[in-house]
C-alpha cells in the first residue's frame, strides 16, 4: 500500500498499469520528473533494489493524465547496484524511455570525502514565497497544477527572476512537496523538475518541453525534515536548446541530489 500520495499516484500496479494523476500537469501535459518517478519505481522493482542513484529519462512525447502502462527489463543484476531500463507507454506510444541504476541507500557510507556546500539561504520565515512573485511578474497562468503540490521559498535578495545574478538566470531557496512530512529519494526525482524554469521572468516563453532529464541521488533526507535548500542555474541557452542544473541539500546541509536537464526552447507565437 502506498504510504503517502506521491506514492500513490507514482506507483504501477504488479502489471505496469498506472494511472496518471491531472494533479501533475503542466497544462495538458504530465511533469517529466514525476513520469521519471514514476518509471524509475517500476525499475527499482525489477532491479530488486530500493533506491535509483542515477536516473535518466528521455522524453519522445508528452503524456497526459489518465491510464498508462510501464515495461521493465533488468539489464545488470547486483548487490551493490543493479541497472533496468524501461518505458511509458500511452495510447499505443511510447512517451518517456528511461535508464537507471538502483541500490540501498541506507548501506552507503556516510562520510563525504569532498564535502559540497549549500548555498547560504536566510532562514525561511525570512524568505520570499515564490508564487508571489511568479504571479506579479509572469501572471496566474505560471501556477499549474504540477507547481502547485510544492511550496518554495526563495532568498529576498536575488533568489529569483531579474534581480539573481546578470545574465545568468537562477533559483536559490527552500522546497518542499505541500503535502509530504519527509521527502524519499525517489521523490527527489520529481523535485528535479519540480520547479518553475529559472528564465521565466528572463525572457518570453511559450512552451519549454524537457528532452532530458539526469537525476543523481546522493543520500536520503532527514526523516521529518520536509524543507530542502535547493539551488538551479541556467548556463546556456544557444539554438533554442538550454541547459538547467540544479542540486538539492537536506534539512542537515548534506548534499542529496545533483540533476541536469536539456529543454527546447519555443517562442510564444
Amino acid at each position: 500500500m502506498a504510504d503517502s500520495p506521491f506514492d500513490a499516484d507514482t506507483t504501477p500496479a504488479a502489471d505496469g498499469s498506472v494511472e496518471l494523476a491531472e494533479r501533475w500537469n503542466v497544462g495538458r501535459n504530465q511533469n517529466g520528473g514525476v513520469l521519471l518517478a514514476t518509471v524509475a519505481r517500476a525499475l527499482a522493482a525489477t532491479a530488486a533494489q530500493p533506491d535509483p542513484f542515477a536516473v535518466t529519462g528521455h522524453y519522445l512525447a508528452a503524456a497526459t493524465n489518465g491510464p498508462a502502462a510501464v515495461r521493465t527489463e533488468l539489464v545488470k543484476p547486483g548487490r551493490t547496484y543493479a541497472t533496468a531500463t524501461g518505458q511509458l507507454w500511452q495510447d499505443e506510444r511510447e512517451r518517456v524511455r528511461v535508464v537507471g541504476s538502483f541500490g540501498d541507500l541506507s548501506s552507503r557510507p556516510s562520510d563525504a570525502a569532498v564535502a559540497a556546500e549549500p548555498p547560504p539561504l536566510p532562514a525561511l520565515d525570512a524568505c520570499t514565497d515564490l508564487f508571489d512573485l511568479l504571479t506579479a511578474a509572469v501572471g496566474e497562468r505560471s501556477l499549474t497544477k504540477s507547481l502547485r503540490n510544492f511550496e518554495i521559498r526563495v532568498d529576498p535578495d536575488g533568489g529569483w527572476g531579474p534581480g539573481g545574478t546578470p545574465g545568468r538566470p537562477s533559483l536559490r531557496g527552500w522546497v518542499r512537496f505541500r503535502d509530504e512530512e519527509t521527502v524519499t529519494p525517489m521523490m527527489l526525482l520529481a523535485l528535479a523538475d519540480g520547479f518553475p524554469p529559472t528564465i521565466l521572468g528572463h525572457t518570453e516563453i511559450g512552451w519549454l518541453p524537457t528532452v532530458e532529464l539526469t537525476v543523481h541521488v546522493f543520500g536520503a533526507p532527514p526523516a521529518d525534515e520536509p524543507w530542502l535548500r535547493a539551488e538551479l542555474h541556467t548556463r546556456s541557452i544557444v539554438g533554442g536548446l538550454l541547459d538547467e542544473d540544479g542540486e538539492l541539500w537536506g534539512a542537515d546541509g548534506r548534499l542529496v541530489a545533483r540533476f541536469r536537464q536539456l529543454a527546447m526552447l519555443i517562442p510564444r507565437d
